[in-house]
């Protein structure tokens, strides 16, 4: 598989920290992408329930699958 393009960016060095505690098995990219799509999963959950007007349980499933597909397409 083609990787995609790569950005460097700065993180507190605290913050990463606690990242890597939370999942010593990853690298520090993983750690950082794996919070990315959490976020960009959230902010799906909310624009589907706002906009739909769904339930919690209805919009997250949602949201999970979006997420899965954005996986799927890395």
């Amino acid at each position: 598989m083609d990787k995609s393009p790569t950005t460097s960016i700065e993180i507190d060095t605290d913050l990463l920290e606690e990242l890597r505690a939370e999942a010593p098995g990853k690298d520090d990219r993983e750690l950082i992408e794996d919070m990315a799509v959490r976020a960009v999963g959230l902010a799906t959950v909310r624009r589907v329930r706002a906009r739909f007007n769904l339930p919690e349980e209805e919009a997250l499933e949602i949201a999970v699958r979006a997420v899965h597909d954005a996986r799927a397409g890395r």
